[in-house]
This record gives C-alpha cells, sequence and structure tokens, in this order.
C-alpha cells in the first residue's frame, strides 16, 4: 500500500533497487575479490548518511557469496555493535578461526600428502589466531586495571596502541607477543590459497574511542596478507570521530594514511530523487482520497517537486519525506492542498531551519489577517532578517529564493528593506483562492500542515459548513445560531458571528446557491440588530460591524440576480417588510442604498455597481416608510442599540419631518431629552477614545441654542451628573 511506512531498510532484492546499485555492485566485486588476493588491502566506500551504502553493501555481499568457490570469504563486522577491543577482535579472529576449521574438515576427507600438509598448515594457523585474539584484545580496556598496575600514559587515546602492547608485554603471562603470533600467522596465511574480504559497515556511528580502535584493529592488529578490509562510512563524520579521538589536527589526513583507495557513492542521476519522490506522492494521494492527481493540481504538484525537490541529495531524504506525508496525510486530507502539503514536507527534510520559521511566520500572519493581532516594526525587521539568511539566492527558479516561496507562502518579498520582506498585504481575491483551496497560505487551514487541528481563532470547516446548510434548509435556525456567535467571543475580543462574516467573502458567496443567499439575507435582516448592540465596539482601523454585514448583504444581493433576477426583487421586499433588525435595516442597510444611488450625500455610485436597481430599492423604501409610521415601531426607538443611526436613516428615509415630531415628543420630558443626547453622540480616538457631542448632530432636531439653555437648568437637579457629562462632551466636540 503506498500509504504503509516505510521502514527506512537497506535494500536487499535487486528488485527494488533505483539508483543503480545493483550495477555498481557487480564492477565493483571482481576488483575487490582482486584485492583479497594481494598482500592486504584497505578500501573506503565512502558516501553521506543515507546515500545508500549499505544497500550497495547488501548487493556486494550476494556477488562476493560467489567467490567461495575460489576460497575468498565474506565477514561482515559492525564495530558499533560489538562494544569493547576484545569482541571486537573477537567478531575477525572468530569467523577466521571457524572457516579454517571447515577448510580442516574438507582437507581432512583428500587423500595423500598434499592434503596432509595443507591441513597442518590449516590447524596451525587456526591454533595461532585463537592465540593471536587474547593477546591483542585488550587495547580499549586500561591496562592500569591488569593485575593491579598503572601505565603512565595508557590512558591518553594517542598512546593506547603502542603503551598498551607495552605494558600488556609486562604484565601477561609469557610467550610469543603479538607481534611474533602476527608474523607467523601472516606467513602461514599466505602459504595457503584462501583469502578474506572483510565488511567494516557504519564506521561513521563510532564514538571517537571506538573509531580509533578499529583503526587499530585495521592497520596495526590484522593488517594480515590476503585479508580486503572495506570499510563503509561518511568521511566528514568519521574524520572528526578520529580528530577527536586520536587528538589530530586533521582527522582526514589521517584517514588518508589508513585506506589505500576509496569509492564514493555517486549522487543520483539527475531528477532520480524527484521522480522517485513525484511517483510514490502520486500513489499516496490516489490511495488516500481515491482519486488520481488530474491538472491543475497534477501540475502544481509537479512544480512542487521540482521546485523543493531541489534539495534532495539522498534515496533516505525521500524516504524521509514520503514517510512524513505518509503518516500524517490520510488524517487531515480534507484540510489541506496537497501539492504544498508535499512542498512543506519536502522543505522539513532539506531545510528543517526554514520548516521552523513558517511555522511561526503562517501563525503570526493567520491572526494579521482575522484582525486578531499586530506585528512590531522590530519583529517584522527580525523575521525579514532570517528569512533573507534561509534563502539567500537571488535566483527567480532556485529553491534557495525568497522569489521562489513567494509562489505559495503569501506576504513575502525579495527587497532590500527586511521589514518589507514579511507580512504584505494581499489582495481579497488572493485571499479567498487560498481559503477555497485549502492551501499553505490559507489563514483558516495553516495549522492542519503542522499540527493537525485548526487554528484556535478560526471556525472548523465543518461548523461553517453546518451554517451554510442551515441557509439553504431553515433560516429562522440561521438566525438562532448567528445570534448564539455573536455572544461568543475568540481570544481576540472579537466576536465569532464576525469571523463568520469574514469567511462569507466573494469566493465563499458564489459557491452558494439561491436558496442559501436567501437565507443568509434573511438571517442577518433579523438578528443584526442583537449584533450591533453585542458587538458595542468602535474601531479605528477596522471595518465596523455592521460595515462588514452590509458588505456581507450586498454581496448576497450581487450573486443572487446573478443567479435569478425574479428572486432578488422578492428577498428585498421581505427584508423591509419582515426584517426584525429594524435599526439595522434603516439605519445602515437601506440607508447604505441611499447613499449608493444618489438619494443622499454626494456620493453616489455608477449604477454598473449598484446591487440593487432603482425600481426595487424604490420597493423596498415605500415599506420602510409604512413601517416607520407604526406606533409598535416607534415604542422600539429609544431602545435601539444605534438610535442616532436609525433616526438619520429615518430621516434619509421619509424626507418628512415624522422623525423630528417623534424627537420633539421623546425628549419631552427631561429624562427622554438627556437620553436621546446621550444617543447622538459620535466617538474620536486620540490619545484615548472620546465621545463628543456636535452641534451639527443636535441641529438636525432641536435649537442649539435651546439645548444649551436647557443642560444649565437641569445641571444642578436630580439628573446633575447624566448632565455634567453631556456638557463635557459638548466641550470635547469643540476642541
Amino acid at each position: 500500500m503506498a500509504t504503509t511506512l516505510d521502514s527506512d531498510r537497506a535494500l536487499e532484492n535487486e528488485a527494488e533497487d533505483q539508483f543503480g546499485f545493483v550495477g555498481m555492485a557487480k564492477r565493483l566485486a571482481p576488483s575487490i575479490i582482486e584485492a583479497s588476493k594481494g598482500d592486504g588491502m584497505v578500501i573506503g566506500l565512502e558516501g553521506r548518511w543515507g546515500s545508500g551504502k549499505t544497500s550497495l553493501l547488501n548487493f556486494l555481499r550476494s556477488e562476493l557469496d560467489d567467490a567461495q568457490k575460489q576460497g575468498i570469504y565474506t565477514i561482515t563486522i559492525a564495530p558499533w555493535l560489538n562494544g569493547d577491543a576484545s569482541s571486537l577482535v573477537s567478531s575477525l579472529l572468530d569467523p577466521i578461526s571457524a572457516i579454517l576449521k571447515s577448510r580442516e574438515d574438507e582437507l581432512a576427507a583428500a587423500n595423500g600428502e598434499e592434503g596432509n600438509a595443507a591441513l597442518d598448515a590449516m590447524a596451525e594457523v587456526g591454533q595461532l589466531l585463537r592465540d593471536y585474539g587474547p593477546k591483542t584484545a585488550r587495547g580499549i580496556a586500561s591496562v592500569a586495571n591488569v593485575a593491579g598496575y598503572f601505565v603512565p600514559g595508557a590512558q591518553i587515546v594517542g598512546g593506547v596502541l603502542q603503551a598498551g602492547a607495552d605494558a600488556a608485554e609486562q604484565v601477561l603471562p609469557t610467550g610469543p607477543t603479538p607481534s611474533e603470533l602476527k608474523q607467523k600467522i601472516s606467513k602461514k596465511i599466505q602459504d595457503l590459497n584462501v583469502g578474506f574480504v572483510v565488511i567494516l559497515d557504519d564506521l561513521d556511528r563510532l564514538e571517537p574511542e571506538q573509531a580509533v580502535e578499529v583503526v587499530r584493529l585495521v592497520r596495526s592488529v590484522a593488517d594480515f596478507p590476503r585479508v580486503a578490509y572495506l570499510m563503509c562510512y561518511d568521511r566528514e563524520v568519521l574524520a572528526q570521530a578520529l580528530k577527536t579521538g586520536l587528538k589530530v589536527a586533521d582527522g582526514d589526513l589521517f584517514l588518508q594514511k589508513i585506506d589505500q583507495l576509496t569509492f564514493s557513492i555517486p549522487l543520483p542521476e539527475p531528477f532520480d530523487l524527484r521522480t522517485q519522490f513525484l511517483d510514490e506522492a502520486k500513489a499516496i494521494y490516489a490511495e488516500v482520497t481515491g482519486s488520481d492527481a488530474e491538472d491543475p493540481l497534477l501540475d502544481d504538484l509537479k512544480s512542487a517537486v521540482d521546485r523543493e525537490g531541489m534539495g534532495l541529495s539522498t534515496p533516505r531524504e525521500v524516504k524521509l519525506a514520503l514517510n512524513s506525508i505518509r503518516f500524517v496525510f490520510p488524517q487531515v486530507a480534507d484540510d489541506v492542498y496537497f501539492p504544498d502539503f508535499c512542498r512543506l514536507h519536502l522543505i522539513k527534510t532539506t531545510n528543517f531551519k526554514l520548516y521552523q520559521w513558517l511555522e511561526v511566520y503562517l501563525s503570526v500572519r493567520s491572526v494579521l489577517i482575522t484582525g486578531d493581532a499586530s506585528v512590531a516594526s522590530d519583529e517584522r525587521t527580525k523575521m525579514g532578517n532570517e528569512l533573507k539568511k534561509l534563502l539567500p539566492s537571488e535566483g527567480a527558479d532556485s529553491g534557495r529564493s525568497i522569489w521562489n516561496l513567494r509562489r505559495f507562502v503569501p506576504g513575502v518579498a525579495n527587497v532590500e528593506e527586511a521589514d518589507k520582506r514579511v507580512f504584505n498585504t494581499m489582495n481579497s481575491a488572493a485571499v479567498s483562492e487560498a481559503v477555497a483551496l485549502k492551501r499553505l497560505g490559507s489563514p483558516l487551514h495553516y495549522r492542519f500542515y503542522f499540527a493537525l487541528t485548526g487554528p484556535k481563532t478560526v471556525m472548523p470547516d465543518g461548523v461553517f459548513n453546518e451554517l451554510l446548510q442551515l441557509a439553504r434548509d431553515n433560516p429562522d435556525q440561521l438566525t438562532t445560531r448567528f445570534t448564539e456567535e455573536v455572544r461568543k467571543r475568540r481570544s481576540s475580543g472579537k466576536t465569532w458571528f464576525e469571523h463568520v462574516l469574514d469567511r462569507l467573502d466573494d469566493e465563499c458567496i458564489a459557491a452558494l446557491n439561491e436558496d442559501q443567499l436567501a437565507g443568509v439575507l434573511k438571517a442577518l435582516s433579523d438578528m443584526m440588530d442583537v449584533a450591533l448592540e453585542e458587538d458595542g465596539e468602535h474601531r479605528a482601523f477596522d471595518l465596523s460591524l455592521d460595515a462588514v454585514a452590509n458588505r456581507v448583504a450586498k454581496r448576497c444581493l450581487s450573486r443572487l440576480v446573478e443567479l435569478n433576477p425574479a428572486r432578488q426583487p422578492e428577498v428585498v421586499q421581505e427584508m423591509a417588510a419582515d426584517g426584525v433588525a429594524i435599526n439595522w435595516l434603516v439605519g445602515k442597510f437601506f440607508r447604505s442604498q441611499l447613499f449608493q444611488h444618489g438619494r443622499v450625500g454626494d456620493q453616489a455610485e455608477h449604477h454598473e455597481q449598484w446591487e440593487i436597481s432603482d425600481e426595487v430599492l424604490n420597493g423596498a423604501i415605500e415599506i420602510l416608510k409604512e413601517r416607520v409610521r407604526r406606533p409598535e415601531t416607534k415604542a422600539l426607538i429609544a431602545n435601539l442599540p444605534d438610535v442616532s443611526g436609525y433616526l438619520y436613516g429615518w430621516l434619509n428615509l421619509t424626507e418628512d419631518d415624522q422623525a423630528i415630531d417623534w424627537f420633539q415628543e421623546h425628549t419631552a420630558s427631561d429624562e427622554g431629552f438627556l437620553q436621546i443626547l446621550d444617543h447622538l453622540r459620535s466617538w474620536a480616538m486620540s490619545d484615548r477614545v472620546y465621545y463628543p457631542l456636535s452641534k451639527e448632530a443636535v441641529s438636525r432636531f432641536l435649537d442649539w441654542g435651546q439645548t444649551e439653555a436647557r443642560l444649565d437648568g437641569l445641571k444642578d437637579g436630580e439628573f446633575a451628573d447624566q448632565v455634567a457629562e453631556i456638557q463635557l462632551a459638548i466641550e470635547q466636540s469643540r476642541h
């Protein structure tokens, strides 16, 4: 299955080889076999971690197995698993002894003096090896522990080889010295028609002291004739270990003294790694989604692999990136855009610091877009400088350039000023597209790419889609849900209802059917007065809540007339006749239509920009004129959330003295007078928020001089505190 995790084990099956390791093994094996027939050879097989060294070794072993017919035997040692020097030497000498013993058994069955002579030679070499092993297996153990003796300098790694040998000569039982035994073994092996290939794998996993022991084994202890060592390692890593363990200035130079020749794992052929990644990524997508990737998604996936895949350098990196995708994508397939998901995991594998930067950047950017936070200039500068260090290239086609990053990460730019490299604004269409496709740059979906869940400041898609379904099936229930969301606050302080309005952007509204559009408009017409009352905030830099709702309503009306021109007038009439939110309808929405159509003010828009026609607007105005005359409607005014907005809307709708008559009637009492003046106050921001009361606001309804005189007459009575506050508001409006 495509989504089954790859264990990242070295290859053993030739059919699974995608990078030519089998061909390399077939061509290297004869040379290695030939090296094992001479005076001894140390061959370095070099390659980065994950480049496929062990896979190549597996195929080499298969080729070398056939060489046993020539008397060449393969022994594999994993020094990092062996522990101390005793087991390390034993892991080499014991297999050699065992092989020689098996040859003894073969020759025992042979007839003739030649067979007996060979048998005697085999037996003698075997015994020599058994004696040699214990005497040479003491290097890593401090000789200071042998028989309680202390040998100065023996504990220093650089002096272990010589000091250890000298000390052991003094304290171990008498007999042939290791040097004498080694000479005898070498002579006997030369007389025998047998050879060995010793594979030492994963030397780059060793601690520095262990690395020194392996070097000692290969060059000082067991450099026998007819033994070829194949040492496998990452050159940079092993050189550093030798530098530390031997306390030499240049570990790489020391390593050159050990190896007599080296073979480096070649780089994969161009595009091999990216081709493998693309093929397996397509298989993962097909298995998880149940359908093949098709254009335009497939084209973008190819582009993602081509550009972000430039950083892949080893087969292991391909496996790591694919395993990350296999592990996570099935859980978030409905919440992410697959090409961006692949981009991110390629970056995670090949440039982890950039991955970390992106997580921080996208999380901050999301709250900027939703209006839940701001970013200081110095923080912008810091992040801009970090980005340039991570992506220094100026090439537009380079995977290490900001030019490339901006293809899928919004708001970044390759400019000189660090603070302008990040958090740049996007047009609404681009944001809408990112949200619709659930791209990495979507403020609603970015967190699914990193944490498998959406941001806490974002309504889950499932819940939002439920609201859209209610718009179609049950607008009254949608009104209730909208009202509930108005009363819930996010961590930023804004309501969840405002978040819903923000998500009803052009892209979302364009996907709604006419019943859903009508349902949204009905819900707004019924609950927006509750929203105005609950919001209660004045925003210096953001649109007011009623302005956001107006924008959504206008978008819905424009889309509705596109889908069904006959349905739109019906919906507008229903809003005017039955909408419960009379404050919003009169003082906000339909008043804005009067301005737009040029019936109020001097900022009329061209008729092509109108959401509703003059005819439809006239019908709504007639309905509203009748509603505002009703006693039951007038009884609501004093308690509306935005009385001044309603009164101005009433004036604009009727163009007569009805609103002024009600105003004067209501202000006949002192309590009503002060209440209405308080409602007519505006707001302004300086060092703090102020609520001034201007002459212009009052003069539309009352004589200004009479108003000031009346306030003076009330300032010492039971309403003294209220009067003082209003007079202060008047004074603030003058300054």
